[in-house]
């Protein structure tokens, strides 16, 4: 009987043991099947990530690119615009000097116009080749131009 109980107990042992190896190889399976999964799923996600790294890569090149070219369109806008400051300044400074040209040269013929109306004659000089109708102020102007000019002898 002792024997008998022996070999239950070692049956029962080596069927528990060979159900335990069962055990293990079916989660090891299962945690080699997941593992692959998990690894495929890693795999293609560190394709995706590489892939739109790649991308973004190009994407910023390309920002860069435009950033540059806009950049280098506002230094010239910006040169421009300073030139141009610079040319109507300039303007400004020979404007205001033409605009005090223009006074001084107002004043100047106001003074010469004052001066030539006080110092004629209120009388009309009669030229001598007419001996009728006194001439018009135009003509006495023409005459006296003549005058000073030399043209005419008095």
């Amino acid at each position: 009987m002792k024997k008998t109980m022996t070999i239950i107990l070692l049956s029962v042992a080596v069927i528990a043991l060979g159900g335990w190896i069962v055990w293990q190889q079916q989660t090891i399976e299962k945690a080699e099947k997941t593992h692959q999964q998990e690894s495929k799923t890693s795999d293609l996600k560190l394709e995706q990530l590489t892939s739109d790294q790649t991308d973004m890569k190009h994407k910023n090149d390309e920002q860069k690119k435009q950033i540059a070219n806009v950049t280098k369109k506002l230094k010239k806008e910006k040169k421009a615009y300073e030139k141009e400051v610079k040319q109507r300044k300039a303007l400004e400074v020979k404007i205001d000097q033409l605009q005090k040209e223009l006074a001084a040269v107002k004043a100047t013929a106001q003074a010469n116009q004052q001066t030539t109306q006080s110092t004629r004659k209120p009388t009309v000089k009669k030229d001598p080749n007419v001996t009728h109708h006194p001439p018009s102020q135009w003509v006495q102007d023409q005459y006296d131009w003549g005058v000073k000019q030399g043209y005419i002898k008095e």
